[in-house]
């Protein structure tokens, strides 16, 4: 091989030890600003990813784009083990998308899918009904929070959320405009201020809450 991105892309283990001993740094980069561990992420050789971040690679390492090699994973295997390595799934890149937007971009939507449930944030474009579903199983294995000044603090930031929405429709009811974007970020920032323990819950009072209003 006569580097060592493409020994990563090859899969090639050997070649690319041989590199890393004969003093190429884990981290290099060529001139597109790829490493081995963007090659061997977006090639999905995990033998290499599990040799690379051993020796230390920056699993959040960028190219000039600002994408990490989580961006380039196109199975949820390979997006499990950076995230595992220490992988920021919430990273912006250079046209302030994630990893989870650029992944629906390349169509990779289980990849997608995993990294919205991992860092609580819902699809955008999903009503109310889905968001239930889509953020329910994240209770799972979660301990009841026995804290009465969290449960009051999160009862009054709940309340605010609830009080703005109902504010959109009745504002909607009364003019008849469309505010359904506008209802749809709030509903996503109150979901990711309540986080996976009140997820499930908000979502059914929510839909509840819509219910009552038609």
């Amino acid at each position: 091989m006569s580097n060592i991105w493409l020994a990563a892309s090859d899969g090639d283990l050997k070649a690319v030890k041989s590199f890393i001993e004969k003093g190429v740094s884990v981290d290099a980069q060529d001139e597109n600003g790829y490493s081995a561990l963007h090659a061997a992420a977006s090639y999905a050789h995990e033998d290499l990813i599990t040799y690379l971040l051993e020796k230390g690679a920056n699993v959040n390492i960028q190219d000039p784009d600002g994408d990490t090699p989580l961006f380039v994973c196109e199975t949820v295997e390979i997006a499990k083990m950076l995230i595992d390595g220490g992988a920021d799934a919430t990273h912006v890149n250079e046209d302030e998308m994630t990893a989870a937007e650029n992944a629906e971009e390349e169509e990779w939507f289980e990849v997608a899918h995993y990294l919205r449930e991992l860092t609580g944030v819902p699809h955008p474009d999903k009503d109310i009904d889905e968001l239930e579903e889509d953020m329910s199983h994240l209770l799972k294995d979660e301990e009841e929070d026995e804290d009465s000044d969290d449960n009051d603090e999160q009862e009054a930031t709940e309340n605010s959320f609830k009080h703005r929405i109902n504010d959109i429709m009745k504002a909607t009811e009364a003019d008849g405009v469309d505010r359904d974007e506008e209802l749809k970020a709030v509903v996503t920032e109150m979901l990711v201020a309540a986080g996976p323990e009140g997820a499930a819950k908000l979502s059914k009072d929510l839909q509840d809450q819509v219910n009552e209003s038609k």
